[in-house]
């Protein structure tokens, strides 16, 4: 039903190109004007209809920019970002109209509705609701809307949030974050 993973190029877009020409794995591959792109539509009018069947066919230390184009939808899914998935930005066309959720409880580091463990990530435009896990790496997250209700937002990345709506859901005081920095020194 997908098409073969690398038959999609298009112009890249300047600020995600900016981004990535900062990042600490610069090559390059990355430093193109051009990027992958790829469409997720969970009605199926897409190149795949989930998120992570396309996050799974990018090939490992890829060195390429991926542009997935995600729907307007719900989609209920776990997505996984592994550490040797780099150079992928995720981005809906409005932050209220791509929701990724999910209703899982248990273990704090298996539990999250999205866990980024790649670096040079970009989301744009996505509602992620439950719980974000962003561990390690650089990430640069725009007009995004993240809610939960304890330290939905967690982890030891080094990640820029941009006109992002952060809604707490706890009736009392609770934190929204928890960085996991070990020392002062750690630049996360």
């Amino acid at each position: 039903m997908a098409p073969v993973y690398s038959s999609y190029v298009c112009i890249f877009i300047s600020t995600l190109f900016m981004l990535m020409v900062a990042s600490s794995h610069v090559n390059t591959a990355a430093v193109t004007s051009t990027a992958i792109l790829v469409t997720v539509d969970q009605s199926g009018n897409g190149d795949y209809e989930k998120i992570q069947d396309i996050i799974n066919a990018v090939p490992s230390d890829n060195r390429e920019l991926v542009f997935i184009r995600v729907k307007p939808g719900i989609y209920k899914e776990k997505i996984i970002m592994p550490a040797d998935k780099l150079f992928i930005t995720i981005s809906g066309s409005k932050a209220n109209g791509t929701i990724i959720t999910w209703n899982d409880s248990g273990e704090i580091f298996e539990s999250p509705t999205f866990t980024m463990l790649a670096s040079d990530f970009v989301g744009r435009y996505l509602t992620i609701q439950d719980t974000l896990l962003d561990d390690t790496g650089r990430h640069y997250y725009k007009s995004c809307y993240i809610e939960g209700a304890v330290d939905f937002i967690f982890g030891n990345a080094a990640s820029l949030f941009k006109m992002c709506h952060l809604h707490s859901l706890s009736e009392g005081d609770a934190a929204i974050t928890a960085q996991r920095r070990q020392s002062p020194s750690e630049d996360t």
